[in-house]
Parts: structure tokens; C-alpha cells; sequence
């Protein structure tokens, strides 16, 4: 496999193009370290440079590694212009995009320039996203500390977790842990569901939703260190679990159990997702829809996906979530979620907040 720093050029290489336009932040951070928003980057042979306007020149030159950092302004010099005038310098004939961050309007404008320019634009998918999914030590090791912090505020606010608090009352308080924890930032908006409402997947966290002892209580959450997310989830329930909120916790937990353990070097993703809700609906509940995991890293959702039909197969440094669970609308959810790094003989936990039920 090629050096990090090489393995730019061996993806435009492969894709046959010169240049690579970069619109993605999570991507321009990962190969130059640059953790503005609303720039373009340019990366070649030649190569890289950051094409910004007034607000981030200054913070490109002293974050980027090896950037050349070019100005640009509306109304002149425009975006459009820069980007073309650095391509015909250095005869470049076919240069690449990213199709699905780019906006109609600002492609209109750089493609005409290009084209006046005789420059082939080409879209492309997923080229620097290819490359993050098989993380560093550096970046396991941030992703691990992100895990951590996690573990220690969920811990933090259990006992805050009584009859009478909303939904809202407990997001704030496990973000407000989260932060003063070690946590950059959230890894995404923190989900805290109570009850019925626990059967959707993704719902906001309501000022108006008080919890209720024998309410399960759902929480997806995670934190950000050095750029890097965790992820987890935990259901508990308020007081005494029933009979069928113990057995339905039980299934979903020997499904996530057993999925993990197929996480390894050449596993495919598709047979993992399938074992997982195959196991849940043996045990007669309504398994799980979205996959079964994803990756995990500068972006909360990234490569490698582990859905149904995939054949992905997974690889040694690959980070995933391992999330199996049974919703049923009108009684609630359940979900268990892990972060898990895939190593050369196997794989390892990241998460370890405990996962037997907790009645809170």
C-alpha cells in the first residue's frame, strides 16, 4: 500500500485525471490538516493549494502542510478564475471534482472557466473517502480518546436520569459533560428518546417528553477529539424493565454480540448486517431497517458501509459502529451500539460503557 502521502497521487492516477478539485472539509482537513469551511482546494503532481477568501488565508497558511495558499474574491479575482488559471499554468487536461459537494451554481461558474481554459471537468465519488477509511494508529488512537470521553459523561449524568426530566433536560446535561469532559464539540446532534417515541431511529429530543417510570430510554450520542467522532448507543429502562422489554433487550444484545465478533479482516459487511437482523427476527421482533454500521472517523457517517446486500469486505484499520435493533412503533426501541476497530488478527472495542440492562 502507498505512503499516506502518496496515495493522493495514486488515486488520481487511477482515476486518470490531473487535478483533483477538493470541496469537502472533512476531506481537505485529512490531507492538509486545514480545518476552515467554504474553500476549494486543488490537488496535483504539481502539487496542492488552497484557494480561500479573506476570512481563512491567514489560518490556511499556518495549518496547511504542504498547501500553496491562493486568494481569491468576489468580485475579483473570482473562485472560477483562480482555479483556472492554476490549471492551464500546469497543462492540466482533465480535472476531477467532487460531484456530491459542490453546489450547482459554483460548478456553473468554475466549468466555463476551465472550459475557456480547455480543461475536461470530471465528476467523481468518494475518491479521498476510499483513503480515510483505513485509519492511521494516530487516528485509531484519537478515535479510541473521543470513546473515552464519551463513556465518562454518560456515566457522569446516570443518575440525573429520573421520573419527572425531558428529553431535552438530558441531552443538554450529557452535552454539557460531553464538553467539559475533553470533547471538542459533539460528534453529532445527541440523541436522548424516551418511551414510544424510542422506536424512531432519529428523532429530536423534546422539551415537552417527561419521562415515566417503565419508559425505556434511548440515548445515541458521541464526542470529537482532535477532529476524530465516537459513537454510541445504550438503552435503559426507568424503574422495574417488564418481562418483554427484559427478553427484547436480551435479543438485540446477543445479536450486537455476535456481530461483533465476525468483525475481522476480510469479513463482508452484508453478512454481518444479515446475521445481526436474522438473529433479532428468529427472536420475533421487528429487526432493525438502516444498516447494521458504518465508519467512523473525521465524519460521523463515512466508509465503509455495512448494509444488507453489501459485499464490502472489511479491512485491518477500518473503524466501524456495530448497531443492531428492533423498533416497533407505539412501544419503543431498542439499539446497542459500539465503536470497533478492525485489527490484523480480529478486532477491538473501543466503547466500554456496560451493556448489560440498566434499570435507572
Amino acid at each position: 500500500m502507498p505512503a499516506k502521502n502518496e496515495q493522493p497521487l495514486k488515486v488520481l492516477s487511477d482515476a486518470e485525471i490531473d487535478a483533483l478539485i477538493i470541496t469537502k472539509p472533512e476531506n481537505q482537513r485529512y490531507l492538509e490538516g486545514f480545518t476552515g469551511r467554504d474553500c476549494y482546494m486543488l490537488v496535483s503532481s504539481g502539487g496542492n493549494f488552497l484557494i480561500a477568501d479573506s476570512r481563512y488565508t491567514e489560518m490556511g497558511e499556518k495549518e496547511c502542510k504542504t498547501a500553496t495558499v491562493l486568494p481569491y474574491s468576489q468580485p475579483y479575482p473570482p473562485l472560477g478564475d483562480v482555479l483556472a488559471s492554476v490549471a492551464k499554468e500546469r497543462s492540466f487536461g482533465r480535472v476531477g471534482f467532487e460531484r456530491g459537494n459542490i453546489t450547482w451554481g459554483d460548478y456553473d461558474n468554475i466549468s466555463k472557466r476551465m472550459e475557456d481554459a480547455g480543461v475536461v471537468m470530471m465528476p467523481t465519488s468518494s475518491l479521498i473517502e476510499g483513503m480515510r477509511a483505513k485509519k492511521t494508529p494516530h487516528e485509531s488512537a484519537m478515535i479510541g480518546a473521543a470513546c473515552q470521553i464519551a463513556d465518562r459523561a454518560l456515566k457522569d449524568i446516570l443518575s440525573q436520569i429520573r421520573p419527572g426530566v425531558s428529553e431535552l433536560d438530558i441531552k443538554i446535561e450529557l452535552d454539557y459533560h460531553l464538553k467539559t469532559g475533553g470533547a471538542e464539540e459533539t460528534a453529532f446532534d445527541t440523541i436522548v428518546l424516551f418511551g414510544a417515541r424510542s422506536s424512531q431511529p432519529h428523532a429530536n429530543p423534546r422539551r415537552d417528553v417527561y419521562l415515566r417510570k417503565g419508559d425505556l430510554v434511548l440515548i445515541d450520542y458521541g464526542a470529537v477529539k482532535g477532529g476524530y467522532r465516537s459513537d454510541t448507543t445504550r438503552t435503559f429502562v426507568c424503574g422495574k424493565a417488564s418481562g418483554e422489554q427484559r427478553s427484547a433487550y436480551e435479543a438485540v444484545l446477543e445479536a450486537q454480540m455476535e456481530s461483533i465478533e465476525m468483525v475481522m479482516p476480510g469479513a463482508e459487511a452484508g453478512k454481518v448486517n444479515d446475521r445481526a437482523a436474522g438473529m433479532i427476527k428468529d427472536a420475533g421482533l421487528l429487526a432493525f431497517e438502516h444498516g447494521i454500521g458504518h465508519g467512523v472517523g473525521l465524519e460521523i457517517h463515512e466508509l465503509p458501509s455495512l448494509r444488507r446486500g453489501l459485499d464490502t469486505v472489511l479491512e485491518s484499520g477500518n473503524v466501524i459502529t456495530i448497531e443492531p435493533a428492533m423498533y416497533r412503533p407505539g412501544w419503543g426501541g431498542i439499539r446497542i451500539e459500539d465503536t470497533v476497530l478492525v485489527t490484523d488478527d480480529g478486532h477491538s472495542v473501543l466503547t466500554f460503557f456496560p451493556k448489560e440492562l440498566i434499570e435507572l
